[in-house]
């Protein structure tokens, strides 16, 4: 938002009560027939509706002085603005990928029907994500595993769950031992609705694709415009040798998939300068144990603390934006844990054993979870 003193000194919104005050010397000085002036009369009134109606076009001019320039615009405004830019605002897409089906025993061909649903085990709050298969398949009578490719029921990154998280389903497959999603299951990363801050950085930054050379910025624009990118950073000090480019990418469940590597990849490509060598890399997940103890009154129930402080570490630890990817701070953990659950009266961590600071081309994310609880 502009500062509200530069507004006031372009825009500045008129007192009520010097308005009226001058308005009725003006109409003294020139004779004016109606001389009542008297709070509650018609003319007063009509009067007053004058000044009102004058205020709220200066509050309006304002508004729209605030929101024609991109560094100020706000929601709709910003995305109009955008498009003077050919900037659009990404919009939300939904999870693919690979479920695998495990037996021990070889048996009978199993039908995979499409639409048929598979997901996740409920939550502290009982909800599920469920995962749609896409295409109708046939499990083959000598296969002990079989993948089958399904999609999230709706747009958002919350559904690029880690591996081992989508176990059931609501077709019951004779045979079938276990149901899950394994490591790098993922081919197309679902995305939120960009965030209108991310919109207005790669608004601002078009200016960086009118170089006749690509430079940093550059590639960093075009290639978050990607929807499933999260964020890009470039190494253009010539990582792999002089004229080398290295384009790091988070994707919105960290890794990014393959399928994804390949977009960036491809649109680096058409931006590159004849003599660049660009490699689009994925940025590295780095899996951490946590390790908490609470403390609670001797005499308070403990009953479901330990799965709600694991419901808590796994949001805390979740690839988002405004998350500093590389770092898991002690004091956030405390902060997390006291914050959401109200009986806790001490929370110490005992792994890690200190701050976590990682290069920024790693990203953590959560490991095993031990939870101990002491009462006292």
């Amino acid at each position: 938002m502009i500062d509200d003193k530069v507004l006031d000194q372009i825009l500045p919104v008129p007192d009520r009560d010097e308005l009226k005050n001058d308005l009725q010397e003006e109409l003294q000085e020139e004779g004016f027939a109606i001389t009542n002036y008297s709070s509650g009369g018609i003319f007063y009134t009509l009067m007053m509706i004058a000044i009102q109606i004058r205020i709220d076009l200066v509050n309006l001019l304002r508004t729209v002085l605030n929101n024609v320039f991109v560094s100020h615009a706000t929601g709709d405004w910003l995305e109009l603005k955008a498009a003077d830019f050919s900037k659009k605002r990404k919009q939300p897409v939904k999870t693919q990928g690979y479920i695998t089906l495990l037996r021990t025993e070889a048996g009978e061909a199993i039908r995979i029907a499409k639409g048929d649903i598979f997901k996740t085990e409920p939550d502290l709050l009982g909800e599920e994500l469920r995962f749609l298969a896409l295409e109708n398949s046939t499990v083959p009578a000598d296969a002990l595993s079989y993948r089958v490719l399904v999609e999230a029921e709706s747009e958002g990154s919350g559904y690029n769950v880690p591996a081992g998280q989508i176990k059931r389903s609501l077709t019951h497959y004779a045979g079938i031992d276990e149901i899950t999603n394994e490591s790098g299951w993922i081919t197309q990363e679902g995305s939120d609705l960009e965030e209108i801050e991310s919109l207005r950085e790669r608004t601002l930054n078009s200016w960086a694709e009118l170089s006749t050379q690509p430079i940093a910025a550059k590639y960093k624009s075009v290639c978050e415009a990607i929807p499933g990118v999260l964020f890009v950073r470039v190494d253009d000090l010539h990582p792999r040798g002089q004229g080398t480019i290295d384009i790091i990418v988070t994707g919105t469940a960290g890794t990014p998939s393959d399928g994804l590597l390949a977009q960036v990849q491809a649109a680096a490509d058409a931006i590159k300068g004849p003599d660049d060598n660009v490699l689009a890399k994925p940025s590295d997940t780095v899996p951490q144990d946590i390790a908490v103890t609470i403390w609670i009154p001797a005499d308070a129930s403990d009953e479901g603390i330990e799965t709600k402080a694991t419901a808590i570490l796994t949001e805390l630890l979740r690839i988002r934006k405004d998350r500093s990817l590389n770092e898991l701070n002690h004091a956030d953990i405390i902060y997390a844990i006291r914050k959401d659950i109200s009986i806790s009266k001490n929370v110490k961590v005992t792994e890690p054993p200190q701050d976590v600071v990682l290069d920024n081309n790693k990203v953590i994310v959560l490991g095993s979870v031990t939870i101990s609880i002491v009462r006292g």
